[in-house]
């Protein structure tokens, strides 16, 4: 399953998340994770031994406004159909 998401490129950081892929055939999919400071770096630091993403890959912690709990966002890109 993790081999259906596509690496951004070798040197992805948060600050070029933003940035359209080359590829249209590629669909942008944004993956939250809301919660505590704690739990978000956990979960994070997890994904980051599974092999899903670097550290640096995801946004800097910032506060969800309605729950005003911390969040971090991924955007990865699947083959589309």
């Amino acid at each position: 399953m993790a081999e259906e998401f596509l690496p951004d490129s070798v040197e992805s950081t948060s600050s070029n998340q933003s940035i359209a892929p080359t590829n249209p055939n590629r669909e942008p999919v944004t993956i939250m994770i809301i919660g505590s400071q704690w739990a978000v770096n956990l979960i994070i630091h997890t994904l980051f031994r599974l092999g899903f993403a670097q550290v640096t890959e995801w946004s800097k912690l910032q506060i969800e406004p309605t729950t005003r709990k911390f969040m971090s966002v991924l955007i990865r890109y699947v083959q589309g159909e």
